[in-house]
């Protein structure tokens, strides 16, 4: 695979799996509130709650449980999701709306090269739709 084709997919990768993560937290925060503040932000997307709710240092490694279980499922390379976590702890602490170029930077950063990731292995269509094998 290209290098170029390769950074492409990673970012793809990684923007579903930190957007997955976001409306995670987003959910849970929500059901931590209470109906007169869960009623106004109804029309909020889940994976933006964490911009209009504020998150505590303190609650991010409880909001983050099992954040990251497809990608580990999908045996993506442990670097790779230590990133998507930093990425995402740093957007909640700060209060910050997720911002595709900001992830891409963050992506960019990674030896995508030297890492090996599940579909470098696929070589037919059999295995490409078995991915827990």
């Amino acid at each position: 695979m290209a290098e170029s084709t390769r950074g492409a997919v990673v970012a793809a990768v990684a923007e579903m799996a930190v957007l997955r993560a976001l409306e995670l937290v987003g959910r849970r925060l929500l059901a931590r509130r209470s109906r007169a503040v869960r009623g106004p932000l109804q029309a909020v997307p889940p994976w933006e709650l964490h911009i209009h709710l504020s998150v505590g240092d303190t609650d991010l490694d409880v909001l983050l449980r099992d954040a990251w279980a497809i990608p580990e499922a999908l045996k993506l390379p442990s670097l790779v999701i230590e990133s998507m976590d930093h990425h995402v702890r740093i957007l909640l602490a700060a209060g910050l709306g997720y911002c595709r170029d900001d992830l891409i930077k963050t992506v960019a950063h990674l030896p995508l090269e030297q890492l090996a990731f599940p579909w470098d292995a696929l070589t037919d269509t059999e295995q490409a739709h078995a991915p827990n094998e």
